[in-house]
Formats: C-alpha cells, structure tokens, sequence
C-alpha cells in the first residue's frame, strides 16, 4: 500500500448509524468517529452486536449466521438499521427494517434497490472474527465464499451469473436423484453450467492472480517473518466453457450413480501451503490466525485499488489473537490504509493505537462514547 497508490482512493465511511430492536442494543444513535473506533466492554455486553449491526448494513446478513428472528430483540416484533454512509460522489442513506412476520426490506437512497448486487457495490466491508479461522481450516466452500463475496463487490454482473449457476447446478442435482434419469433432460443445464462455470471460474483465477502476492506479502512482513506460505487457485476443472462441458458429459454416469455433479467451479479451491504442505491440516491454530488476517489485510488492499473505494473494516476481539509486537504492525498497516475502522475488545489499553481513535464502551447494550 504506497503513499501515491492510496491517495487515489477514498475511505467509505458510517457517520451517522441509528438501530432500534436489534439484539440486546438499546435505541441506539451511534456516530462514529472517521478512522478507527474501539469498542470496548465486558463479555455479552453487546460490542459484538453493534458489530453485527454494521457488518448487516453490507452483507445483509449476519456473520454469526444467525436467523432473522435472532437478530430482533426478544420484546420486539421488528428490527431497523439506518444509516448514513459517506466516500462516494453523494452520500447514501441506508435503511434496512426487519420483521418477524414480513419479508426485509431495503432502502437505499430512499428507494429499493434494484438488487442486492447494487447493495453490495454501495457498502463495501471486510469483517475478521474468530470464526473466520475456518478459511484456514476449514473445508474449500468457505474458501469459495470469500472469493465470491468479494467478486460481487467488484464485478456488477459476477453475483447474477455466479446465481444462474447455481440454479442450474441445483435443477441437474435434483434430476440426478430421480429413480429413472432422463439423459437429455439432465444434459439441457450442461450448456447454461459450462457457459456460467467458465465466467466464473475465470474471474476467480483472475482474483487469485492479483490477490496471492498481496497475501504473501502480508504474511511475511506483518505477520511470520520467514515462514514461506504459498496461495493459488486449485480449479476442479480447467475453467473453459470446453472443459466443463467435457468433465460433464465424461462423467455423468458416475453422477448419476452418486446423486450429484462432482465437476465444474463448485469443486474449486483457494489452496494455501505452508513450507509446500497444505495449511488446511498441517498449519498450527497460530498460523491459521495469521493467515486468515493476511486474506483479510490483503482483501482490504485489493477491494481498495479495484474500487477507488477502501472498505470499512470491522475486526471482533482482534486484539486477543496477536501478540504485542504483531498487534502493532498490523495497526501501523491499517492507519496507512487510511480506511473507517470498527474494532471490539475487552482491554482497550491492548489496541496499540495512540492517536486518530475514538473510544465506545458497551455496557447492557447501551453505547456511550
């Protein structure tokens, strides 16, 4: 992140935040401060919430993968998040309202979207929470996700095809379970499945390229010194319209056998190596964190240059995963990113941050500055 490369480019910024009946916040008119905000409180006292809160105004859903009617407040019928969102040409006003006996609805700027994909191009946000360690650990359809949540934040029509692809590998999964597979019936989605899957994949490949060195790089010089970690696209198949629409048609007997499509870009992987083994299971607890924090210092990095836009960065208890001497160059990297920073602990004497932030404590989910 050079000095010339970053002045091109302007923070996206919450200035004003208002929410009544969500979790155990009380009616809540939050204004953040423009760099980093440290929230601070016991354990349950709500800091995770508010984050949630924020984070819900992006993704439009829960990091916690919590259900609508967890998100509203048990003495409430209905949830709302407004909020005001500034770094673009205009300001946005934002409004979500949830409900437990209705569908959400969205506002932006007044007036409902046109799709989520344009909600998501609006506010832009990289989030870190402990559960995020399964990008290390876990299993590659979470690797997938992060992969596809930033391309739709990125590309205006990767959301709708990475849909369409879906859709049409859900309606070929469903007729390869039927007890008598109609072969033509089957092989009518194979076109829409290699067509979609090459774009995708594509753009996947294309992401990984630009995103592995920042990775790399964030790795060795914030967070493990000379421990060498290795990150590249591992497709299931080459992402061709030719090649999906061959692995499909070679192995639809074994499809049809197991009840389910084995090929095509829902198999790939963001494969990640330390000293040339996989990190997935030969990585320490330790190593996974830092890894995971280098995706998301270098998620950061790509979404800022891509867009003109840095994203707001939401960090849960970040605090507690590094120790001192990484705790402050992994601040230093942030404060010359220059972005909106919403950060929870239980110490804030452990954020290494001396100026440019405000303080918040949460108390019975009440926030006073």
């Amino acid at each position: 992140m050079t000095s010339d490369s970053r002045s091109a480019e302007t923070p996206s910024r919450v200035t004003a935040l208002r929410a009544h009946g969500f979790r155990n916040l009380q009616s809540l008119e939050f204004e953040p401060g423009s760099h980093f905000n440290v929230i601070h409180g016991d354990n349950g006292a709500g800091k995770s919430n508010l984050l949630e809160a924020i984070y819900y105004l992006g993704a439009l859903k829960s990091f916690r993968g919590a259900k609508t009617d967890d998100l509203i407040a048990l003495d409430s019928e209905a949830a709302l998040l407004e909020a005001t969102l500034e770094g673009g040409p205009a300001p946005h006003k934002l409004r979500i309202d949830i409900g437990r006996s209705q569908r959400r609805r969205l506002q932006l700027d007044g007036k409902r979207p046109r799709s989520t994909s344009v909600w998501h191009r609006t506010v832009r946000m990289v989030l870190f929470h402990p559960g995020d360690l399964i990008l290390a650990s876990g299993a590659p359809d979470k690797r997938r996700a992060f992969l596809d949540r930033m391309l739709e934040q990125m590309d205006p029509i990767y959301g709708s095809t990475l849909a369409s692809y879906e859709k049409a590998l859900r309606s070929r999964n469903r007729l390869l379970k039927e007890e008598r597979t109609d072969r033509r019936s089957v092989r009518a989605y194979d076109a829409i499945l290699s067509k979609a899957g090459a774009v995708v994949g594509q753009a996947r490949r294309r992401l990984i390229d630009d995103l592995a060195p920042r990775v790399v790089r964030a790795f060795s010089d914030v967070f493990a010194g000379d421990t060498p970690l290795g990150v590249r696209y591992l497709p299931r198949v080459e992402p061709t319209e030719d090649a999906i629409a061959e692995a499909l048609e070679r192995s639809f007997d074994k499809d049809r056998a197991r009840g389910f499509t084995a090929d095509g870009p829902h198999g790939d992987d963001l494969e990640l190596r330390l000293h040339q083994v996989g990190a997935r299971h030969h990585g320490s607890q330790g190593q996974h964190r830092t890894i995971v924090l280098a995706l998301k210092t270098a998620e950061l990095d790509l979404l800022s240059e891509r867009t003109g836009r840095v994203p707001i960065l939401l960090l849960d208890d970040v605090s507690s995963e590094l120790d001192r001497s990484r705790n402050r160059r992994f601040f230093e990297v942030l404060s010359h990113a220059g972005g909106q920073v919403f950060l929870t602990t239980t110490h804030p004497e452990f954020i290494l941050l001396e100026n440019d932030r405000v303080d918040f404590q949460v108390e019975g989910g009440r926030v006073t500055r």
